[in-house]
Order: C-alpha cells, then sequence, then structure tokens
C-alpha cells in the first residue's frame, strides 16, 4: 500500500487540531467551573438541567408571590385589628349607657365619640391598598364594599312610625335593582399561587388548598353579625327586611338611641360583642393563611435544595479530574507536535541525502 507524504502531513495536523479541540474544551470547563456549559457536552443531562431550572424559576416564583401574599394579609389583618379596637371601645360605652344612671345630655356626648367610631369602622371597611384595591370587595377589588343603603327603614316599635335612613349595605348584599349592587362580590377573591397545584382547580373557597393562598375577602362574610344583629330586626323597609346586619349599622343604630338621650339596648352590646368574637376569628384565619405560606416556602426553599444539589452533579466540573484531564491533554498535545516534527523529516530527498 503506497501513502503518500501528504498522507502523512494530514493526519500529523488533525490529530495536532483534536488534541487542540479537548485542551480548549477542558479549559473552558475549568474556567466556568461547569462540566456542561452546551448542549453537545452531555445531551441527556443538558435536559435535565434545563427542566431543574425551570422548576426552580417556578419556585422563586412562588415565593415572590408569597412576599406580595403576606404583605396583603398584614393589611387586611391590621384593618380587622383595628376595627376590632374600635368596636372594643364601643362596647365599653355601650355597657356604660346600659345604665340609667346616666341623663340625656351624658348619652348625647356619648354619641359623638361613637360617631367618631363609625367613621372610623367605616373606613377599614372600606379599606384599599396602595394599588387602591379593596381588601373587602370579595372578587370587585375595584369596588367600594360598604355603601349607604338607599332605602327607607321603618321603626315598627315606635308609634306613630318613624321612618329612618342613614344605614350602610354590603354591595353583593343590596337589592338588584341598587345601581350599587354587585352580585360578583358575593363569591371569589383574589387568589395567589403559592405552590405547584396538587389538582389544578380553583374553587371560592381555598381551605385546604396549599397551594393557593386568598389575599382578599368577603366584606359580608367578616363584618356581618353571625345569625343576623337583633338590635336591627325592628326596622322594616316595608317587604319584611332589617337593614343589612353589619356592625357598622348596629354603630349606626347605638348613635340613634343615645342621640335621643336613651339608654343603649342590650341587643346592641351584645351585637357587638358578637362581631368582636366574630373578628377574632376571621383574624385566627388570616394567621392560619399566613403560616401556609410560611409553610409553602420552606418546602419550596427545601425543594429548590435538593434539585440544587441534583444539578450541581450533573452540572459540576470537578476541579481535581479536570487539571488531570487538562495535563493529559497538554502531554498528548505535544507528543503530536513533536511526532508530527518527526514525520515531516521522514523524506526521500532527506535519505538521500
Amino acid at each position: 500500500m503506497r501513502i503518500s507524504t501528504n498522507q502523512f502531513h494530514s493526519q500529523g495536523i488533525n490529530s495536532i487540531q483534536k488534541h487542540q479541540e479537548n485542551l480548549l474544551d477542558i479549559q473552558v470547563k475549568l474556567s466556568t467551573g461547569k462540566r456542561v456549559n452546551k448542549a453537545s457536552d452531555d445531551p441527556v443531562a443538558a435536559g435535565q438541567i434545563h427542566s431543574m431550572n425551570r422548576t426552580m424559576n417556578t419556585i422563586d416564583q412562588y415565593a415572590r408571590n408569597g412576599e406580595f401574599a403576606k404583605t396583603q394579609l398584614v393589611l387586611e389583618e391590621t384593618a380587622i385589628d383595628d376595627t376590632t379596637n374600635s368596636l372594643q371601645r364601643a362596647r365599653e360605652l355601650g355597657i356604660q349607657m346600659i345604665n340609667g344612671t346616666y341623663n340625656p345630655s351624658n348619652r348625647q356626648a356619648t354619641a359623638q365619640e361613637i360617631g367618631q367610631i363609625i367613621n372610623q369602622v367605616r373606613n377599614m371597611m372600606n379599606y384599599r391598598t396602595s394599588e387602591g384595591e379593596s381588601l373587602f370587595a370579595g372578587n370587585d377589588v375595584d369596588k367600594q364594599p360598604y355603601v349607604v343603603d338607599g332605602g327607607t327603614y321603618d321603626d315598627t316599635t315606635t308609634v306613630p312610625v318613624e321612618t329612618t335612613g342613614g344605614f350602610y349595605s354590603y354591595i353583593g348584599n343590596l337589592p338588584v335593582a341598587d345601581p350599587d349592587y354587585s352580585p360578583t362580590a358575593n363569591f371569589g377573591s383574589r387568589f395567589l399561587q403559592i405552590g405547584f397545584d396538587s389538582d389544578n382547580k380553583l374553587s371560592s373557597d381555598d381551605s385546604g388548598d396549599a397551594s393557593r393562598v386568598r389575599v382578599s375577602d368577603n366584606g359580608s362574610d367578616v363584618f356581618n353579625i353571625p345569625g343576623g344583629a337583633t338590635s336591627l330586626t325592628k326596622y322594616d323597609d316595608g317587604a319584611g327586611n332589617p337593614p343589612d346586619s353589619n356592625i357598622l349599622n348596629v354603630l349606626v343604630e347605638m348613635k340613634k338611641q343615645l342621640d335621643a338621650g336613651e339608654p343603649v339596648s342590650l341587643e346592641v352590646v351584645e351585637d357587638i360583642t358578637s362581631s368582636i368574637t366574630q373578628l377574632s376569628q376571621v383574624r385566627a384565619e388570616i394567621g392560619g393563611r399566613q403560616n401556609r405560606i410560611e409553610n409553602q416556602y420552606e418546602a419550596g426553599e427545601n425543594f429548590k435544595l435538593a434539585l440544587a444539589e441534583r444539578k450541581s452533579n450533573l452540572e459540576d466540573q470537578d476541579a481535581v479530574t479536570g487539571i488531570s484531564e487538562f495535563t493529559r491533554n497538554q502531554s498528548a498535545l505535544q507528543m503530536a507536535q513533536q511526532i508530527f516534527s518527526k514525520v515531516q523529516d521522514l523524506s526521500l530527498f532527506n535519505y538521500i541525502r
């Protein structure tokens, strides 16, 4: 078989180039600290690394969602705490004003303080975030939850019948014909995803679903008196309906009694007590949601740590192994260069000479 000088030359050049490529490849791995820098380095590992990066990015997004959710829940908790403190003061005044030793002037003076409490409670029930979204409007975060009830209510315990107004209604409890009526305020609320789906279903109640957390609430569930406000049952709109059974209307009724110089009724104090209990339960439920956010965050971080360890095993370059491979490839390149220089001298002319 005849082997030409050009063939010797070509094989030598190819050998040198291959060793140079190997040396450059290990240099890149050592400089980046990664064994897989491109898909061709290890196609299977590259696919797994891409999948883990995507999962870790999703976990980071869930963590950011959780931080935002905690901020919203802190605002809601603050509004409820402020309302509870105001109601505690109203309850104290109500217990005092039940006593018949106070004269009408004392009661009318107390009514002024109750008026201030009404303003404070109304502001909390209509609380908006810095983005202008209502905390207690259910699914209609762009609406004001509590508005003045346009209906008229007759006090059926007075003779003659006294027409009384000034009550407030939750927008989801208004008559359908009312321009402020909002049916979607009665269901749903804002949810944030804080973990991987367990069933990929979304309902208006996040109870038991650890992957989502509710960051707004239905005001009617928060501020209405459980079982109805007994102090408001004496009012009638002509169709047998009393005013909305929310705590704000109970305070309005309390102020009406005091403005008239009358003692506060026991029903008013009982309704305020029931509302305080209800708000405490809501606050505890909010605390439960905050705990779920923390638990999901910790679970996500633990999962991300396991993924990072697996990713490191697939992707990272072992320094000792890399240096050994670099030295071996460097030696191989030097040998190839030396052999090539010797082959260059294998010429018939050099032999004759």
